[in-house]
């Protein structure tokens, strides 16, 4: 029903379709100032239950945004309820959702019934819902995750079914982005909420939480927000303690000992490559040198060294930069800065080894 999925001023139309739900009763609920009314309705006609929001101080953008995401994205949001319907009355909104029968992690922590592999594949799960909500064609930020807003189905983790093993729930905090999502907001907010539920678990286990297995985790939740800058990152973290990878994830290419140039196989990439290395050897051993014979020899390959130890560095040749966090991240100044201190380095280096003999020998 297209008309259904439309958002414009409530008018009698739309009060006769909020007519076709009848209230079962309100569910309790804590949103602050946001001034949220949330009932279980059941519709008239298929007697399905669904949740209704009454929403103020709010983005229905966000909702809208979600409503049309299997028309956007050709495919349903994975983890997130269906939105049925949004209607709009200049002072509230209201959204009729899907309805999720299942308990929130908060309960569960509560009740004890998560282990720690169990707690690991639940917030592996809430980053692979996150990475979508943040990629989508209309990122969106969730903006309040908590163990109340996450909903778990217990036999799903534990692999008895194949249904969804997560969902997120109430986006009235939510952002909609119009090109990227600002991920550090929600990935803060994931770890604080892993950090809570491993002190609960701390405080309910019977026998002692060590081993490394533990200890991964617990770093993960303390240094996740400075250390992952993908929910990917987060999501293969999470899943090497569990032996399982992230989705579609795509196998890391092994190191290749091929220099610059020759590793794509491409021949006009080849052909400058060969031509520049040959250029180097050539400038190392026609230079005047103070030093002949043996010494003469060390100077020319320190010369040439030199000059090849620049392109291996800018060519990250063997994954030399990536031992480096300033090299691999996202902040430019860093990375100019590291390449300039590894330019100076380099020289350095290299001088102080062609003196070395000369320093030696007055020792």
């Amino acid at each position: 029903m297209d008309g259904f999925k439309r958002m414009v001023q409530l008018d009698s139309l739309q009060e006769l379709e909020l007519s076709c739900y009848e209230e079962v009763s309100q569910i309790p609920e804590n949103e602050g100032d946001l001034e949220t009314t949330v009932s279980y309705v059941r519709d008239k006609r298929d007697g399905k239950l669904y949740i209704k929001k009454e929403l103020k101080n709010t983005d229905k953008d966000v909702y809208q945004v979600l409503m049309n995401c299997p028309v956007d994205n050709e495919k349903k949001l994975a983890g997130v309820p269906e939105i049925k319907s949004i209607t709009d009355d200049r002072s509230t909104t209201y959204i009729i959702e899907e309805f999720v029968n299942l308990p929130t992690l908060n309960k569960l922590m509560e009740s004890g019934a998560v282990g720690v592999e169990e707690l690991i594949s639940i917030f592996r799960e809430v980053s692979i819902v996150l990475e979508n909500l943040h990629g989508g064609k209309k990122p969106i930020t969730h903006g309040d995750i908590t163990a109340r807003n996450i909903l778990v189905d217990m036999d799903a983790v534990r692999g008895k079914t194949k249904d969804q093993k997560v969902y997120l729930v109430d986006f009235n905090r939510g952002d909609k982005h119009l090109l990227k999502a600002d991920i550090s907001q929600d990935m803060k907010k994931t770890c604080a909420v892993l950090r809570d539920c491993m002190d609960i678990l701390m405080l309910k286990s019977i026998t002692e939480l060590d081993g490394d297995m533990w200890n991964n985790l617990k770093d993960i939740a303390e240094t996740g927000p400075g250390r992952f800058t993908t929910d990917r990152q987060l999501t293969q973290a999470l899943g090497r303690l569990i032996g399982k990878r992230a989705p579609r994830e795509v196998k890391p290419k092994k190191k290749s000992y091929l220099l610059p140039g020759f590793r794509t196989k491409k021949v006009w990439k080849a052909v400058l490559a060969l031509l520049g290395y040959a250029a180097m050897l050539w400038f190392a051993f026609v230079i005047d040198v103070d030093a002949e014979g043996i010494m003469g020899l060390y100077t020319r390959v320190c010369t040439f060294m030199l000059m090849f130890s620049y392109p291996m560095w800018f060519a990250n040749y063997m994954g030399v930069r990536d031992k480096y966090s300033w090299m691999t991240g996202k902040n430019v100044i860093k990375k100019i800065i590291g390449h300039v201190v590894a330019m100076i380095a380099i020289f350095g280096f290299w001088m102080m080894m062609i003196i070395l003999p000369d320093l030696l020998h007055i020792i």
